[in-house]
């Protein structure tokens, strides 16, 4: 099975929290829904996200009026094109792509999700797991 998981993944710098949404499809709605879980989550603290230039990373006119709403809340910085290196979350990435998926075959993609969503777990109740991936960046 070769069918893409969409998931919309975000970690702090300072204690390695993660946040993960498994998406349907990947564009500016969905990114939009998971920036709401982001302010969500960490309520009462200012969420400063990274992202790439992706096209699932442009909001529609709803989306940008609600970050400019909320712009006391979150803010979002892109990346120049072609910087992965400069990208917290992508040793995040690599880290589970070798502990859930890579050289392994899923009948279903319910199986692999299954796995992938044990794994996110796993890193959130033991941020020590994906901190190594992220302390160059603090």
């Amino acid at each position: 099975m070769r069918k893409t998981a969409h998931v919309f993944g975000a970690v702090s710098l300072n204690r390695a929290r993660s946040t993960f949404q498994f998406a349907r499809v990947f564009n500016g709605t969905t990114f939009h829904q998971f920036l709401r879980l982001l302010v969500q989550r960490y309520a009462g603290r200012k969420v400063f996200l990274i992202i790439d230039n992706a096209p699932c990373h442009r909001l529609d006119e709803a989306g940008q009026a609600w970050l400019r709403a909320n712009r006391h809340a979150i803010e979002l910085y892109r990346l120049p094109a072609y910087s992965p290196e400069f990208m917290p979350m992508e040793g995040v990435w690599k880290a589970t792509r070798k502990t859930a998926t890579h050289n392994r075959f899923f009948v279903t993609t319910d199986q692999r999700d299954v796995t992938l969503r044990r794994t996110f777990t796993k890193s959130q109740q033991r941020p020590s797991l994906i901190a190594a991936h992220v302390e160059r960046f603090q």
